[in-house]
């Protein structure tokens, strides 16, 4: 009867190699497409808080159309940073699941997943700043 290990070790020699580069191209699509989404995400952060700015300056100088409309702002990068949490949770379970699939083993984590969360910290500083004005 054989052990465990043997067993595994026997797996792995008879999983075809193209399953494991089939398995890293995809990670690398995902990689480009959650990159992509890192850079859409940080645009619409950035819009948000340049309509609240320069709808404050219109206030300032009098030219203001609402007194309100800094809202636009605000939703835009409360949406911007939600869509970017939900985004980010996608890919790294997906990440996850892709891990699972290889034969080889590496524990590194995806760069693309510190990026996600950094810009979601990003949003929520942002929400902030623009709910209160300091």
């Amino acid at each position: 009867m054989k052990d465990e290990q043997t067993i595994i070790k026997e797996a792995e020699k008879d999983v075809d190699p193209r399953v494991d580069l089939a398995v890293e191209r995809t990670m690398l699509a995902m990689e480009r497409t959650q990159l992509a989404w890192v850079r859409t995400v940080l645009t619409m952060i950035t819009a948000g808080i340049a309509i609240d700015k320069l709808h404050m300056a219109r206030i300032i100088a009098g030219i203001a159309w609402q007194k309100d409309a800094y809202i636009a702002g605000l939703v835009l990068t409360s949406t911007a940073t939600a869509l970017m949490a939900f985004v980010s949770v996608q890919f790294i379970l997906r990440i996850r699941e892709l891990k699972s699939m290889r034969t080889s083993s590496s524990n590194l984590p995806q760069p693309g997943a510190f990026i996600s969360i950094f810009i979601v910290a990003i949003g929520i500083l942002a929400i902030f700043s623009l709910l209160y004005s300091w």
